[in-house]
């Protein structure tokens, strides 16, 4: 539903009726109306698609970067396999929520923190279990093979 924000939403973001201001939900306002006489309804569903677009847009760069982490560290080993999983285990090691609000608090509120805080959070998710695919691969008798 929110992906067709504009379409389905029936008023504009910041259209204004100063009559209908404060108004319970009704049939003309479905989640009623603010302070302002703004739909409530369509500031929601217009908010909830930008939404949508950032959680979309973290979660594909924290794939693309967990890929690539794990797929270094799988195929690498040595040191920077173990520095890099150390590193990952103690991101792993906080809830995801407090690590989320504590960085939030050190970057300050913004679209571009968010996304940032979205992509640490769940990058060493990808990259430990990229890193287990790429460690039982490795010592197959054909990537052995391959290496004469």
């Amino acid at each position: 539903m929110a992906l067709f924000g504009p379409l389905i939403a029936p008023y504009g973001v910041n259209e204004q009726i100063v009559a209908d201001a404060r108004q319970p939900p009704s049939l003309q306002h479905w989640f009623g109306t603010d302070n302002l006489g703004r739909d409530v309804f369509t500031r929601v569903v217009i908010g909830a698609r930008d939404i949508l677009a950032l959680a979309g847009l973290g979660t594909l760069l924290a794939v693309v970067c967990g890929t690539a982490f794990g797929l270094l560290s799988g195929y690498m080993g040595a040191w920077f396999d173990e520095g890099l999983m150390r590193l990952f285990d103690s991101l792993l090691a906080m809830p995801a929520l407090l690590l989320s609000l504590l960085l939030l608090g050190i970057l300050g509120p913004s679209r571009s923190s968010v996304l940032i805080v979205i992509v640490i959070v769940y990058t060493p998710i990808v990259a430990r279990v990229v890193r287990s695919v790429v460690l039982s691969v490795k010592t197959r008798g054909f990537v052995e093979a391959s290496r004469l």
